[in-house]
C-alpha cells in the first residue's frame, strides 16, 4: 500500500492517481545516498538512509492487444468501462435533439461542469487513442493542456481527461 502525499489516503501499489482526490502517485520520489556524515552513529544510534519505493512507469499497449477501455470520474469514482475498437462519443444525453452520447457525463454534473452535448470523440488508431474536441463550448483539456477544436491528440493510459471543468482518468484494461 502506498499514501497519497495530497491527502493521505491509502491507495493499492501501481496506482497512478489518488482515488480520493486525483492527485499524481507517481511523482518522482527523490533519492538520497548515503555519505559518511550520514553513515556515522550519534550517542551510539546508527542512522540509516532508505530510498524510497521504486517508480513504476506503466508501459504502452497497443490497441488490437487491450480488451477494453475506462473511464474513471474523479470526484466520484464512478468507473466507466467501455469497449475499445470503436469510436465514442463524450457529451451529455437530450432525449429532445436526439443525442445519446456513448459516455454520457449528465450523469456526473456534466451539466454544471460545462459538458457539451456533443462535446468530444476518442477514436481508436494504430498508435493508440484519440482525443478529438468536436467544437465543445467549455474545452476539453488532456493533463492541463486545452486541445484545439478538430485537432486530434493522443491519449495514453493515466492521462487526465477534462471535459468543461469535469475531471477523468484515462485508463487502458
Amino acid at each position: 500500500m502506498i499514501r497519497c502525499n495530497h491527502c493521505n489516503a491509502q491507495q493499492m501499489n501501481g496506482t497512478i492517481f489518488c482515488s480520493e482526490c486525483g492527485a499524481s502517485l507517481i511523482a518522482e520520489v527523490p533519492r538520497r545516498e548515503t555519505t559518511n556524515a550520514l553513515s556515522r552513529t550519534v550517542d551510539g544510534i546508527p542512522s540509516v538512509v532508505e530510498d524510497g519505493p521504486p517508480m513504476v512507469v506503466p508501459a504502452p499497449v497497443p490497441v488490437a492487444k487491450v480488451s477494453g477501455i475506462c473511464l474513471v470520474v474523479i470526484n466520484s469514482g464512478r468507473r466507466i468501462n467501455l469497449e475499445s475498437g470503436e469510436e465514442l462519443l463524450v457529451g451529455r444525453k437530450d432525449n429532445q435533439r436526439g443525442i445519446y452520447p456513448d459516455i454520457d457525463l449528465g450523469l456526473d454534473g456534466g451539466y454544471d461542469a460545462g459538458v457539451s452535448r456533443r462535446h468530444a470523440i476518442i477514436v481508436p488508431n494504430r498508435k493508440g487513442y484519440m482525443l478529438e474536441d468536436l467544437g465543445s463550448s467549455n474545452g476539453t483539456f488532456i493533463n492541463g493542456t486545452r486541445l484545439a477544436p478538430q485537432s486530434p491528440t493522443l491519449i495514453a493510459h493515466g492521462d487526465e481527461l477534462k471535459f468543461g471543468t469535469l475531471i477523468l482518468r484515462f485508463e487502458i484494461a
